[in-house]
């Protein structure tokens, strides 16, 4: 189920006795946590409990599941990050679920046991499509009466790599910015929204994929100018290109690619757009070059600095 789609039936009333809330995106977890909470509960003082998977017992959530709901039609249960690799008490529960107590779980991470027992709703609580992004945010920007472009809104969910908490928070930096002219611009959304390193990353490959050097070496500039360290920003571009190699390679799935990196789904799916402006033979080059920095540095053979510094050359001219 979509999110949308979960939270339309929330907000009319529509309830399921178990949720799986789940997906790397921290903002659409926990506003649809907030979501249920505000609308299948009364009192949520009495009738709301939170408890986490490394901590708790089977016998800690049975307990919470059916307690009694007080001066309300339910109950609601959470579980965060709870990653259990037998069905144990699911196994009944999940198969006749008590109808006045709802269970939310909550997982930042694939969890296939969970989702392939009886009655769970499994919202995708994922990082969303840029575009749909940049109709929040101008949406957003309209309800304070302040205009923007959606190609301008587009850019604030690339700088903020489609993370919707950094989205909200740099949107209403914006707003305030903004509030007496009542219009953000594309020069307003550079100088205020902060681009992390990650994000330079992907700017820096995306210009060397189209050839631009002089544009890619400025960006190591401006993340060197910025305080980052050296053999932080190899690995970086290491671990990237080891992606891109990956997914031009790889006829997995999204999610399998992404499990098997130990990456968001939202990296795979950029890598493969990015992965298709190399050849695979550089990916591979470029990939074995810093693999045998990594162990030449490592091994007294060459100074890190300089050797980095040759590797980041070769990669700019892939």
């Amino acid at each position: 189920m979509t999110y949308s789609e979960f939270k339309n039936k929330v907000e009319n009333g529509e309830f399921s006795c178990i949720y799986l809330l789940e997906g790397e995106d921290a903002y659409f977890r926990e506003r649809g946590l907030a979501l249920l909470k505000n609308h299948a509960i009364e009192q949520p003082e009495l009738n709301y409990n939170v408890l986490f998977g490394e901590k708790v017992t089977d016998q800690e959530i049975i307990s919470s599941l059916t307690a009694y709901p007080f001066m309300s039609p339910r109950r609601l249960t959470v579980v965060r990050e709870y990653y259990p690799k037998k069905e144990g008490w699911m196994k009944e529960y999940f198969s006749n679920p008590v109808k006045e107590s709802l269970l939310v779980i909550v997982n930042e991470k694939p969890c296939d046991l969970i989702k392939k027992m009886p009655n769970v709703q499994v919202v995708e609580c994922g990082r969303a499509d840029n575009s749909i992004i940049a109709r929040w945010v101008k949406g957003t920007c309209a309800k304070a009466n302040v205009d923007i472009d959606l190609q301008t809104a587009r850019t604030v969910a690339e700088y903020c790599l489609s993370d919707m908490v950094r989205v909200d928070n740099e949107t209403q930096k914006l707003i305030s910015y903004a509030l007496f002219k009542g219009q953000i611009t594309q020069e307003d959304v550079d100088l205020l929204v902060n681009r992390d390193s990650e994000y330079k990353i992907y700017e820096m490959t995306d210009y060397i994929g189209q050839k631009k050097f002089d544009k890619a070496f400025t960006v190591v500039k401006e993340l060197l100018n910025k305080g980052e360290p050296l053999q932080k920003l190899f690995v970086s571009v290491y671990n990237y290109f080891r992606t891109l190699l990956h997914v031009s390679l790889s006829e997995l799935s999204d999610d399998k690619l992404a499990a098997m990196l130990s990456v968001p789904s939202f990296v795979i799916k950029k890598a493969k757009t990015q992965a298709k402006a190399f050849k695979k033979k550089s990916l591979k080059r470029v990939v074995d070059l810093m693999v045998e920095t990594d162990y030449l540095v490592k091994s007294g053979v060459y100074d890190a600095e300089d050797r980095i510094w040759y590797d980041l050359f070769a990669v700019i001219t892939a």
